[in-house]
This record gives C-alpha cells, sequence and structure tokens, in this order.
C-alpha cells in the first residue's frame, strides 16, 4: 500500500497538535495521507507553522484555537472543528496541562 494514501480519506484531529509530540503526530498523520485539524490553545505561531509544513509537503491541514480544562471546552473544541469538517476519523488527544 501506498504510504502516502493510507489514510486518504480520513480526517484526524490532534489536541495539542502546534508542537511536540503533537507536531510529530499531526506530521505523520498528514504524511500517511489523512486531512489534519491541527488544535492548539495558544501559540497561534506554532499552529500556522505546523499547517503550513503540512501543506508544503503535499497534504491537508486547518487550524483550530480552542483552550481545553475549562468548563464548555468540549463543546467548543467540536464547534471548530465542525466548521471545518464533516466528522472525525481519528482522534489524537495529546493536550496536557499542569
Amino acid at each position: 500500500m501506498n504510504r502516502t494514501a493510507r489514510l486518504a480519506g480520513k480526517t484526524a484531529l490532534v489536541t495539542g497538535g502546534s508542537r511536540g509530540i503533537g507536531r510529530a503526530i499531526a506530521l505523520r498523520l498528514a504524511a500517511d495521507g489523512a486531512r489534519v485539524a491541527v488544535h492548539y490553545a495558544n501559540n497561534e505561531t506554532a499552529a500556522k507553522e505546523t499547517v503550513a509544513a503540512i501543506e508544503a509537503a503535499g497534504g491537508s491541514a486547518f487550524a483550530i484555537r480552542t483552550e481545553l480544562g475549562v468548563p464548555g471546552d468540549a463543546e467548543a473544541l467540536w464547534n471548530a472543528f465542525d466548521a471545518h469538517a464533516d466528522g472525525v476519523d481519528i482522534l489524537v488527544n495529546n493536550a496536557g496541562i499542569a
């Protein structure tokens, strides 16, 4: 199977996907053909850089900002996601708070 097509037609959401391990996961999912939602809470620049790296490699991605760990966070996350995609196939819960 062609590695770049393995996840073709799938949409992934990576929480905390703008930096570190989350960014690496987002890049890999995109390399395997998934469209990736790059979630971030504060660092919009890092999220845009991750999206740009995915797109420069021929992939598809979009950034969504929501703060997690606050009341209403899940609803806000899914509302932001749903504005860009029609359903999620892969969810990577990578975001962490201290």
